[in-house]
């Protein structure tokens, strides 16, 4: 069964997202150029303003998906955490384990001031608002006594300061997986913030279950088949230094 046309341009307009992602991660935003994006796909330059209008959409469209990824989380693991501290963890490990998918299309928030003004200030209204939350769930935390007592704004600072940096330099191929990185991040944040923190971590991040992070829910697939760029996608990122990488 072959996909819509509606849907054909759905998995094209992901694929250049993702690319544009990928290049925003590793290069920055400004030393990033459409006609790089369109060569690592395969396309012309011309094709991509069929599913972007400029550079500064493609950007806003990254932060827009970034911010659909943290919601989902947070709401993830208001239902499944079964304290603050829990309920505060699953929603920083799904948020990251989306953010480094390998088939996913994260950016670090840290380019906000490449966006447009109007992009700028939707952006902030919405990180201000999962901020907010965050910070909700520790005090919860604090209430329940799963947290230490803390001052909430500076915690949550410090760990979305850590994981937007994340797909800075993480490479899904290089000698960490993502679910080992995921389980490795959010025990950190666990003892960091942890009322009866464990004694130990792990010594070697490579040698955690590569399926022992909770996974975020995927779409089933639907048996159609998927039509995709021709050429090298993602090229951008071989180019990266392994990360998580470093070996």
């Amino acid at each position: 069964m072959f996909p819509t046309k509606a849907e054909v341009h759905g998995i094209k307009r992901r694929e250049v997202l993702r690319e544009a992602a990928a290049s925003f991660n590793f290069k920055g935003y400004h030393a990033t150029s459409l006609t790089e994006i369109a060569t690592s796909l395969g396309v012309t330059k011309a094709a991509l303003y069929h599913y972007f209008p400029n550079k500064s959409s493609l950007l806003a469209a990254c932060f827009e998906h970034a911010m659909e990824v943290a919601f989902a989380s947070l709401e993830r693991g208001r239902k499944q955490g079964k304290n603050g501290r829990d309920r505060l963890v699953l929603t920083i490990t799904g948020y990251i384990s989306q953010l480094i998918d390998e088939l996913n299309c994260g950016v670090g928030l840290m380019e906000e001031q490449a966006l447009e003004p109007g992009d700028r200030a939707k952006l902030v209204r919405q990180r201000d608002k999962f901020e907010r939350a965050l910070r909700a769930l520790v005090r919860e935390g604090i209430d329940d006594g799963s947290v230490v007592p803390c001052d909430p704004k500076l915690a949550i600072f410090v760990i979305l300061g850590a994981m937007n940096w994340v797909p800075k330099w993480f490479k899904p191929s290089g000698a960490w997986k993502p679910e080992q990185l995921t389980l490795a991040l959010g025990q950190i944040f666990d003892r960091a913030l942890s009322s009866t923190p464990t004694r130990e971590l792990p010594c070697d991040v490579g040698e955690l279950p590569a399926a022992g992070s909770r996974e975020p829910d995927r779409p089933a697939a639907s048996g159609k088949r998927v039509l995709a760029f021709t050429g090298p996608v993602r090229s951008t990122q071989n180019k990266k230094a392994k990360a998580g990488g470093k070996s």
